[in-house]
């Protein structure tokens, strides 16, 4: 059938993010050929894997109020002299940012305005980032988990990865390190058997990032299966987008295939007012709606799936919602004595998946 996206649309859509600050186009060739399968089964490029990472129509055109460039305020969380390094937001645990590159772009990154200042500020050698990193823990004993994130983790050389382990391993008190990765999803070939040993020798958590059924398949199972073999922990947790899952019967079928890899969902994320967000984003009463179908229509193991809004001051829950105006769309969560003031997507710009596009295969 050709071509998903010419390379004339490729470099426009680029230059125009360059433009934004937002991140550009970037396809493994192992996610590639999922959109290809789903692009001539489909006929058309508006298919759930296809939106994950390719710009639809309205991709940049549809904007709506109160959109910001970070919602969840990362860089207000970041210490002095460890910008762009770590991520200090809640009491007993920090995030690393190992690295800024991702094997792929998601079109709905919630940390692109992150990466893409960092895109444009070089960071320092890992080695430096890993020693003031060290300095930090060491100076606020009360962490004792570390999130490696970036970007994704996993995209660093072996002997990087080998050596951020041991030295938080020797120099720390840390008791947790934790991985956040997409790499299973975009490139299972890079978590080679050295990997696997060396995140098992540690005892790592796993968390992985999958938003659709059709992006678990054999090569990404086996991945996981020796991962867990080895020793590795794993769990998930993903956002429920517009065009992509959200609909029950995805998000079962979802729920269900991570289940039966053993790496049941944590949290499922409300996607956060970033700009250029809109084409992803789904009204507060249809996301409700959707995990009460869910949790109505399941067995009782998915009633620990909390859906959460992530925030400068943490994450918070439906429980957490103080006030709700559903004329202005401005919902309050409160927590711990602090506001959350988030504005809701308007119900009129709201065009829900079709299932029969959604879940293609049948």
């Amino acid at each position: 059938m050709g071509q998903v996206l010419s390379a004339e649309l490729l470099q426009q859509f680029n230059s125009k993010a360059k433009e934004l600050n937002i991140l550009p186009i970037k396809v493994t060739p192992h996610y590639k050929k999922l959109v290809q399968e789903e692009y001539e089964a489909l006929g058309q490029k508006n298919g759930p894997l296809y939106r994950a990472v390719y710009p639809s129509e309205e991709r940049l055109n549809i904007q709506v109020s109160h959109e910001v460039p970070d919602f969840v305020e990362d860089k207000t969380n970041m210490p002095d002299g460890l910008s762009n390094v770590l991520i200090h937001k809640y009491h007993q645990r920090a995030l690393f940012l190992v690295t800024d590159k991702c094997s792929g772009h998601c079109m709905y990154c919630f940390r692109q305005d992150v990466l893409t200042d960092i895109y444009g500020n070089p960071l320092p050698p890992l080695e430096d980032r890993i020693e003031r990193t060290i300095q930090y823990l060491n100076q606020n004993s009360e962490i004792t988990e570390i999130i490696l994130s970036g970007g994704d983790p996993l995209n660093i050389p072996f002997r990087n990865l080998s050596y951020l382990f041991e030295q938080l391993k020797k120099q720390t008190s840390i008791t947790d390190i934790r991985i956040h990765t997409r790499n299973l999803v975009f490139a299972p070939q890079i978590v080679t058997d050295q990997v696997i040993e060396l995140l098992g020798t540690y005892h790592a958590r796993i968390y992985l990032h999958v938003i659709h059924p059709y992006e678990i398949e054999e090569k990404m199972t086996d991945v996981v299966r020796r991962l867990q073999d080895a020793g590795v922990r794993t769990y998930s947790q993903f956002p429920i987008l517009r065009g992509i899952n959200d609909h029950v019967q995805v998000l079962e079928k979802l729920m269900r295939k991570l289940d039966e890899l053993r790496t049941n969902p944590i949290n499922v994320f409300i996607p956060d007012p970033i700009n250029y967000s809109a084409t992803f984003r789904i009204p507060m009463k249809r996301l409700l709606g959707l995990m009460d179908e869910l949790y109505w229509s399941t067995g009782s193991w998915t009633n620990a799936v909390r859906l959460v809004l992530d925030s400068p001051i943490g994450k918070v829950r439906r429980e957490d919602i103080a006030s709700w105006n559903e004329e202005s769309g401005e919902i309050v969560f409160k927590r711990q004595g602090k506001d959350v003031i988030y504005h809701d997507f308007p119900a009129d710009l709201d065009h829900p998946g079709e299932l029969d596009t959604l879940l293609w295969k049948g």
